[in-house]
């Protein structure tokens, strides 16, 4: 048998180690798809109709050929090349013209079928994770990984990440995990006069202010005995930023306007998109504070680094709309899946809304609503890369437009860079100013093994 004719059924059992991927099935038969992957092996991999590579959908959509596409793993890179299917493969939009490499979170077309080429998870459990995330991509899994190593402890933990990540959702996991008996209270540090935020972290006494009727304990000590969420917490005002610090230091609070101190039993988890580092350059946050905060850091990924999770999301947001059993246009499916998402999770909603409401009952298409709030979102990201990335945030944010300059790499700059990046592909592509298969193309040309260069070696099944 040769590797043309290599499918599931045949090929050899997946590998671990750097390098290891998965194909995430998460669109065919006008439905997206929940948890359905393909370990890819060391051999070639058949992708065609009637393929054996699911366990529990079968590869039958009719423009689909037998013989579609074959994806391989040649010199540590991965590859995928159309085999002159009838209806061609588009990879990441394009048309896919004989052989390109792969890189984690490409999306593929072949016929009406949308898979995901993406790098392979820890083991995943077979019992779904009950801790309100959606999805079991690598990124989610260390993110789980590290949630439920934080959750034993009590100490502070900083969530870090773009906004509609997700990052109340994981610090109401950590709090369910932890075991505290007291309750969960979450407060915006945002967009609040800074004495109205003083009464309701710290309370106050009657008459401590005008209006102050009654007395009011405030959220930490409402809080005692459990966790205490403190969002936006960049946004929080120098001298509020120092009582906390001394109700940290001392585990007791003192009420604006009152005298005495009452100790407390609180958990105080943060959460912020700001670069913290560069507020306390800049003296805009305290540098003892950040300190007591940041005894933890968890990073949200955003979605456009976790596009194998968008179609188990899409389902999820589309149960809780009622419109889960809605046919989708492919030509919708394939724009989410390839879509930056500045807003994640919150801008995915806000799109399938309107496709929905668009479409009045019927299937759901990418119609004029929708293309607008697609094209308002690409504004977003264009007013975004305006502005040069904090150091923090640049490892998660898309490539910005780079002027052009001449395709040529020799192996020595192309290893310094490698090596600089920590075989990261996007950040070496992202300084070099050209697309990420070029640098892969540069890897094979130059017979380079990009594993030599990722340190330390990502955590993979």
């Amino acid at each position: 048998m040769t590797d043309d004719t290599l499918s599931a059924e045949h090929a050899p059992s997946s590998e671990s180690g750097p390098g290891a991927a998965t194909l995430v099935l998460a669109f065919t038969r006008h439905a997206f798809i929940e948890d359905e992957r393909h370990a890819l092996g060391s051999g070639a991999t058949l992708v065609g109709r009637g393929a054996p590579l699911f366990s529990r959908v079968a590869l039958d959509d009719a423009r689909l050929s037998r013989g579609h596409a074959r994806i391989e793993r040649t010199g540590g890179t991965w590859f995928v090349e159309d085999l002159g299917s009838h209806n061609g493969t588009r990879l990441n939009g394009q048309r896919l013209l004989g052989r390109a490499p792969l890189a984690w979170g490409d999306v593929l077309r072949m016929g009406d079928t949308l898979c995901v080429f993406a790098e392979a998870a820890e083991a995943p459990n077979d019992e779904p994770p009950d801790d309100g995330l959606v999805g079991r991509s690598a990124a989610l899994t260390r993110l789980r990984r590290d949630l439920e190593r934080a959750a034993r402890y009590e100490q502070s933990v900083l969530i870090q990440g773009e906004t509609g990540t997700g990052k109340e959702v994981v610090a109401r996991a950590l709090h369910e995990r932890s075991g505290r008996a007291g309750p969960f209270i979450a407060l915006n540090c945002g967009g609040v006069a800074e004495s109205v935020l003083d009464s309701e972290l710290f309370g106050h006494v009657r008459g401590a202010f005008t209006g102050a009727a009654a007395s009011r304990d405030g959220l930490l000590r409402e809080a005692h005995g459990g966790t205490l969420f403190l969002d936006e917490l960049g946004e929080m005002p120098p001298t509020l930023q120092v009582k906390l610090l001394r109700v940290l230091e001392t585990r007791r609070v003192r009420a604006l306007g009152g005298a005495q101190e009452v100790p407390i039993d609180v958990r105080v988890l943060a959460a912020t998109h700001r670069d913290l580092v560069s507020q306390v350059n800049e003296a805009a946050f305290r540098a003892d504070l950040y300190a007591r905060l940041v005894q933890w850091r968890l990073l949200m990924p955003p979605l456009r680094e976790r596009r194998e999770d968008i179609a188990p999301l899409a389902r999820h947001l589309l149960r809780r709309m009622k419109a889960e059993a809605r046919p989708i246009d492919v030509g919708l499916a394939e724009a989410l899946l390839l879509h930056e998402w500045p807003l994640n999770v919150r801008g995915l909603l806000n799109v399938l809304s309107i496709a929905v409401i668009a479409s009045d009952g019927g299937p759901l298409t990418r119609g004029e609503q929708v293309e607008h709030e697609l094209q308002a979102e690409q504004r977003m990201l264009a007013s975004r890369h305006a502005e040069p990335p904090s150091a923090e945030e640049s490892s998660s944010q898309p490539p910005a437009p780079r002027p052009a300059r001449a395709v040529e790499s020799s192996p020595r700059e192309l290893e310094h860079h490698l090596r600089t990046h920590q075989g990261k592909v996007a950040e070496v592509a992202r300084h070099l100013g050209c697309s990420r298969q070029q640098v892969y193309r540069w890897i094979e040309d130059f017979g380079l093994e990009l594993d030599h260069y990722r340190a330390p070696p990502p955590r993979l099944s």
